[in-house]
């Protein structure tokens, strides 16, 4: 009992102290605040107000923010508001579609305030080239954007995936190589033969580095004939909880002031940033399950026969298929937390991601972390705007299955079992000992020669290891320097690096591996460095407007490369796979690029003139110079090209039926150039493994052009009740000339 006593004297004590403690608190938040205490210190009041818009209608939900704090409130129903202030704060008043107003208080206490209507931000504002906001209704050409929601509602390691299906000209495959897999991206079919097609990819107006270190391209596959190895892409590295929109331009007259870069279209990727006056912690967790979803039919009917390529004699079969139970559940989980918060002066966003997942075969995995820091500050009263960005990465894949081919691939043993014989002996016992060489080898029914091996040896005998660390780094300052005119100057590194292993266990199908086994050591650094200056300088006079930008930019990419690749030149020690290892002669394989430099430099122009609001014409140019076309003619080291385009906004001009909401018309005729890979107009040798040279039996192609692609493309737009309907046509030519081409020689080298 007298414990109790004690408990509750002591409840009782700390509740007193509490209120005085509070009290004091209080008292020294009024001193500072002047809240509540007009009389007391004579330095604050409340305001109280009434928001209205042009035509005098209340409105609800506006924000009223103490300028330099976080005081605030919102109006209510009647668009009313009351709030305490310093006598001699500012307010600023703000929402959605409206110009934001700053308002001195200046002692007074009763407020109306009538806010005007933004008619840029009521009309849809899409981000074109270069990071310009524009409206979406003013473009000449086809573009769409994408809302953020679209990346987040079914989420994938690789964010691109889920566009696939969305825009109308746009094609998204996936690779087979499953998680972590790159995504090939084609917008209104293939242009180049000797270029990927794939669009350019820029994140907040900076192009981004999306090259793979590694890609597939013959039946056995990869380099080196090393096993149709996709090293997986640069898109696939971001959180999709990042994005806020993603804008796509699908024809050369949207991405003309990209260049030789955008060829092929752009995707522009806006990523999140604070808030002000916003505070707001986020945690999302996501899991996706996935299954082989089409396995191929097998025929019951004939059994076993003495020759591999061919069916045995008519009977029933009874052994099930093993198919089925060759592929597993595949699991991936994506667990992200962002934190996001800001003021009138600065504005933070911070995210953190975590990948983990298990593919439909077995023994492959991935995880991934990635983390972004996101700075954005202002200063001489939102004159100067600085906005910087850290993007981290660090991913490992392990055995990553190839994408097609025969050798690498566990399917082609697996499909071509012979009906009637039983699989769960080669798949016990994948590798048996033998007595002559001391090892396990191989199990399997058919001679290792040919293309066809043990399934369940490439899962467990053929291993690879995928490591890739990422930074991207960007910096934007932003300065308005009047009213009409503003300079923005911006900076990007981006830095990859590639780290891969593999083993080739002794007994692997001589195609691939020597007798011993074989084992590649990788390792790929690129860096991409981007830098630009663009003026922007803006006019309405009378019942015209004008939107001028010109810039120049420059685009820098180094390489780095060592491949150590044993091949069939054998290990000199059965299964022992480092580099010390390796027989070191003509067999082998060694490839190396030191410091592979390729830079673009350029000057561009854009212009925007409208009339009375529906009616504009664009018009683009800019010049390139491209270091990969160093040696040729003076009149081929600069390309220049332009674009240009109408649009007539008909709604505004015509009075359409009243289930019409808007209705346009387009036009746009461009130019757009692509340059050649490296060392073509000034080919160079190297050393092979073992000491030998090998000279390039190319000639220089001083007289080598720039491909070109000319681009038309015509279309309509309209929205129906209330933009609930929306109808797209566009119909575009391209023709594309001076196109590269690789052709083998009679030794079977190549030259261009």
């Amino acid at each position: 009992m007298m414990c109790v006593r004690v408990f509750v004297l002591l409840l009782c004590s700390l509740f007193v102290q509490g209120k005085r403690l509070f009290a004091v608190k209080r008292e020294c938040f009024l001193e500072v605040r002047g809240v509540d205490s007009l009389a007391r210190n004579e330095k604050c009041a409340v305001v109280t107000g009434v928001v209205y818009d042009t035509r005098g209608e209340a409105i609800v939900g506006v924000n009223i923010i103490e300028k330099g704090t976080m005081n605030g409130v919102t109006t209510d129903r009647g668009g009313k508001f009351s709030l305490e202030v310093d006598l001699h704060g500012t307010l600023i008043v703000s929402f959605v579609g409206y110009r934001t107003q700053i308002i001195p208080i200046k002692g007074r206490a009763d407020l109306v305030i009538t806010l005007e209507h933004d008619y840029i931000l009521l009309d849809d504002v899409i981000v074109t080239a270069l990071g310009l906001k524009k409206k979406e209704s003013a473009l000449s050409y086809a573009a769409i954007q994408v809302n953020k929601d679209e990346f987040v509602r079914v989420k994938d390691p690789n964010m691109i995936v889920a566009l696939m299906g969305k825009i109308a000209g746009m094609q998204v495959n996936r690779s087979s190589s499953g998680m972590g897999g790159s995504v090939k991206v084609v917008m209104r079919g293939g242009r180049s033969v000797a270029g990927n097609n794939q669009p350019l990819y820029v994140i907040d107006g900076v192009p981004m580095l999306n090259e793979s270190s590694e890609q597939p391209y013959t039946v056995i596959g990869g380099t080196a004939d090393a096993g149709n190895r996709d090293a997986g892409d640069g898109i696939s590295n971001l959180n999709p909880e990042d994005i806020e929109s993603v804008s796509v331009l699908k024809g050369a007259p949207a991405a003309a002031l990209y260049g030789t870069q955008a060829a092929n279209g752009v995707i522009l990727i806006t990523t999140k940033k604070g808030s002000i006056g916003k505070q707001e912690v986020s945690f999302t967790s996501s899991m996706a399950f996935d299954k082989a979803m089409m396995l191929p039919k097998l025929q019951n009917h004939y059994g076993v026969s003495d020759e591999i390529e061919s069916w045995g004699e008519r009977e029933s079969i009874t052994t099930g298929t093993p198919i089925p139970s060759f592929f597993r559940t595949g699991v991936t989980a994506i667990h992200s937390l962002s934190f996001m918060t800001g003021n009138e002066r600065v504005q933070t966003y911070f995210s953190y991601a975590n990948t983990t997942g298990k593919g439909i075969l077995e023994n492959h995995k991935l995880s991934k972390h990635n983390i972004n820091l996101r700075e954005t500050t202002t200063f001489y009263e939102g004159r100067l705007k600085i906005d910087g960005n850290v993007n981290l990465l660090s991913q490992h894949v392990k055995n990553r299955p190839v994408p097609g081919g025969f050798y690498m691939n566990p399917l082609v043993g697996l499909y071509r079992f012979p009906r009637g014989m039983d699989i769960t002996e080669y798949r016990k016992h994948f590798e048996i000992w033998d007595e002559e060489r001391h090892l396990n080898v191989q199990n399997w029914h058919a001679p290792t020669e040919d293309f066809e091996q043990n399934p369940y040896w490439i899962q467990e005998r053929i291993t690879s290891r995928d490591q890739r660390i990422r930074a991207i780094l960007s910096l934007s300052l932003s300065l308005k320097i009047t009213t009409r005119f503003s300079l923005q100057v911006r900076g990007n590194v981006d830095y990859v690096n590639d780290k891969f292993r593999q083993k080739y266990c002794a007994s692997t199908a001589p195609a691939l591996a020597g007798n011993n086994g074989r084992y590649i050591d990788s390792g790929n650094e690129q860096v991409q460095t981007y830098g630009d200056v663009i003026g922007t300088y803006k006019r309405k006079l009378n019942d015209f407007s004008l939107d001028v930008s010109l810039g120049a930019s420059m685009n820098r990419k180094k390489v780095n490369e060592l491949r150590y690749d044993s091949k069939t030149a054998s290990l000199k020690f059965a299964n022992v796979f480092n580099i010390a290892n390796i027989n070191m002669n003509t067999s082998a394989y060694i490839s190396e690029q030191i410091d592979a430099i390729r830079e673009m430099q350029s000057l561009f122009v854009t212009a925007q003139l409208g009339f009375r609001d529906y009616l504009f014409l664009d018009v683009s140019a800019r010049n390139d110079w491209s270091s990969t076309l160093a040696y040729t003619s003076r009149e081929s080291r600069g390309f220049f090209y332009p674009s240009i385009g109408f649009s007539w906004l008909m709604n505004r001009v015509l009075k359409l039926p009243e289930q019409v909401t808007s209705g346009k018309v387009r036009a746009a005729w461009s130019k757009v150039g692509n340059d050649i890979p490296l060392y073509i107009t000034n080919p160079v040798a190297h050393v092979l493994a073992g000491g030998g040279i090998q000279v390039s039996d190319a000639a220089p192609f001083e007289e080598m052009k720039p491909e070109m692609s000319l681009s038309m493309e015509v279309g309509t737009e309209w929205k129906f009740f209330g933009s609930r309907l929306h109808l797209d046509f566009t119909y575009y030519q391209i023709h594309t000339k001076n196109q590269f081409f690789k052709l083998p020689a009679k030794d079977g080298d190549e030259y261009a």
